[in-house]
């Protein structure tokens, strides 16, 4: 499932209900900005970057498909407008656990907005799409802010084919999860408090003079995207709304084999690490122990108390009892050091480029010491 972490606007996606050929826009509702969404490389040797106004600045992506750490890069999204969309709309390690999120999930449209707030959910901003409507066991509900160069702007005559090109530039599986995230959000704002709400936190786009898009335009939209909706056209993590967390981590540890390399960790320190992985082996113990509790009332019985079977089945869950625990704690040791050996080699490599910085500096500094900036001190 990272990867990987929002921009202003609302997506065009391409279906079958709407005719690539015409060249007409999907939704009729564009983002609060007079920029384009997209340009073409021809565009921006023309020194028309203006048509980028409406991306971020940078983005984040992981190298060669790896979402460890130490691989994490940021790059300027119109160097490479490939790698930016399939960044944006990639799921990480969730593509692999479709078939199992019926554990984390019910397959139902996400309730709205002011109702998260109500059952005690904490908004937390995360412009990350495998993150979006993703909740944790402290209260937290990440949402991805809608981005402003996923809506079609109507304002430029020409932008409609170059938006066009753009999206056919797409993989079929980043434009489903793009029209599924549209869904969400249509489903989310229903009312003016939830339009209100979202607007407070952040969720929708703002224009550079911090107004937000307008109630009317947004029923507008969220109707046409109801309008358009179609299941089969939306990538099947969107056809679930929140997914708790810790059963998304509970998935990935059984079905990737990784007992303590979470989907989704919520520790950035060993003692995090620690707490984290010794609730469930805390829960486990105390299972065990009511089971012993029940073996040994059974061995008081005078039925059970000469019952062969039973002598052997309660001297080998005892073996057990005493050998899980310690076994499994020393695997959660061992997760630790392994954990550390992969941040050393990282540790040490930050620590030569600082030394090398502050040498440099040091040289520099001697270097240019006799020489005025011209600039008052």
């Amino acid at each position: 499932m990272s990867t990987g972490v929002g921009e202003e606007s609302i997506p065009r996606q391409p279906t079958s209900r709407l005719s690539m050929s015409s060249r007409a826009p999907p939704f009729s509702v564009q983002a609060p900005t007079t920029a384009a969404a997209s340009a073409t490389s021809t565009q921006l040797e023309n020194g028309r970057d203006q048509a980028t106004d409406a991306w971020p600045a940078s983005y984040h992506y992981y190298k060669d498909g790896s979402e460890r750490k130490p691989l994490r890069a940021v790059a300027n999204p119109v160097d490479d407008v490939d790698n930016f969309l399939e960044a944006q709309f990639s799921l990480g390690r969730l593509n692999g656990m479709l078939k199992h999120l019926w554990f984390a999930g019910s397959r139902r449209p996400a309730m709205q907005l002011h109702f998260q707030v109500a059952m005690g959910r904490q908004i937390v901003l995360a412009d990350r799409m495998d993150l979006h409507l993703l909740w944790d066991s402290t209260g937290r509900l990440f949402m991805k802010p809608l981005p402003t160069f996923l809506l079609s702007p109507s304002d430029s005559p020409t932008s409609a084919g170059k938006d066009e090109a753009l999206l056919l530039r797409c993989s079929e599986t980043a434009r489903s999860v793009a029209l599924g995230f549209l869904y969400t959000y249509a489903c989310l704002i229903c009312s003016e408090t939830d339009f209100h709400m979202a607007n407070q936190m952040y969720l929708l786009p703002r224009k550079d003079d911090d107004s937000t898009i307008k109630w009317t335009a947004w029923k507008k939209l969220a109707r046409e995207i109801l309008r358009m909706h179609d299941v089969e056209k939306v990538h099947p993590r969107f056809q679930r709304a929140e997914l708790r967390m810790s059963r998304l981590n509970t998935i990935h540890r059984l079905t990737g084999l990784s007992a303590f390399d979470p989907d989704v960790s919520s520790w950035n320190n060993y003692s995090s690490l620690f707490l984290d992985n010794l609730t469930w082996i805390s829960a486990a113990t105390i299972l065990i122990a009511l089971v012993l509790t029940a073996m040994q009332v059974g061995l008081a019985t005078d039925r059970l108390k000469g019952d062969q079977g039973f002598q052997r089945a309660s001297y080998g869950f005892t073996v057990f009892a005493i050998l899980g625990p310690m076994c499994a704690f020393g695997l959660v040791v061992l997760a630790a050091l392994l954990n550390l050996t992969m941040d050393l080699p990282v540790l040490f490599r930050d620590m030569r480029a600082l030394a090398r910085a502050s040498v440099h500096g040091r040289g520099h500094q001697r270097g240019t010491g006799g020489t005025s900036s011209g600039l008052p001190p």
